[in-house]
């Protein structure tokens, strides 16, 4: 890749990327999610059949993330009903769902270009609150813009999230949401939270 397109490219990507941590910051989230590809888009597919199939056996094996997602939208009143929503819709209400650990979105920025894969796709360094995290990013052109796989992102904030509640709660997953239902003053039916939709 000649040197000219990744100085001309960088900057536009580099904005795309803040716009995209405007929009999930200001929950614009049509737009964020026009501006993912990937990996992450696929996880979205999958994401939706974990939450109407998987009690809470199959969801032990998943990550924090993915499981706190689950856990507590489907045990509202009224479990979130989320068959029809598009992929990039589910993905994000997952990687939004547990707001605590919004600081490892906006706290990150891009870095430098660090290559292509195999499918063209250009590597960019990931950099947390001015730190070089040793990983990259995937984003493509799409138009005029730039999309991102995010993806990385969010398992960055599963093992977060892993370490919290390992620390915090001796590795019980109940407990952290027990409390966090507590905290957060939520009508929660935590049996119905792990009972899978396809068994009610």
């Amino acid at each position: 890749m000649e040197k000219e397109e990744i100085a001309r490219g960088m900057p536009s990507l580099r904005t795309a990327f803040e716009t995209l941590k405007d929009n999930l910051r200001e929950g614009r989230m049509a737009q964020a999610g026009n501006a993912l590809f990937g990996t992450c888009l696929q996880w979205g597919d999958d994401l939706s059949g974990i939450y109407a199939d998987e009690g809470r056996e199959a969801l032990s094996e998943r990550d924090p993330v993915t499981r706190f997602f689950v856990t507590r939208f489907r045990g509202m009143p009224v479990a979130a009903d989320i068959t029809d929503a598009p992929n990039h819709a589910t993905f994000l209400m997952a990687f939004t769902a547990f707001p605590y650990l919004d600081a490892l979105v906006e706290e990150l920025t891009i870095g430098e270009h660090a290559g292509v894969d195999e499918d063209g796709n250009w590597l960019v360094r990931r950099v947390l609150a001015g730190e070089d995290e040793g990983a990259f990013l995937r984003a493509r052109r799409s138009g005029p813009g730039w999309q991102f796989d995010l993806m990385p992102v969010y398992s960055a904030k599963a093992e977060a999230l892993t370490h919290f509640v390992d620390n915090q709660y001796g590795s019980d997953f109940d407990a952290f949401l027990w409390r966090y239902v507590a905290d957060h003053d939520l009508v929660f039916d935590m049996d119905q939270a792990w009972r899978p939709l396809t068994k009610r």
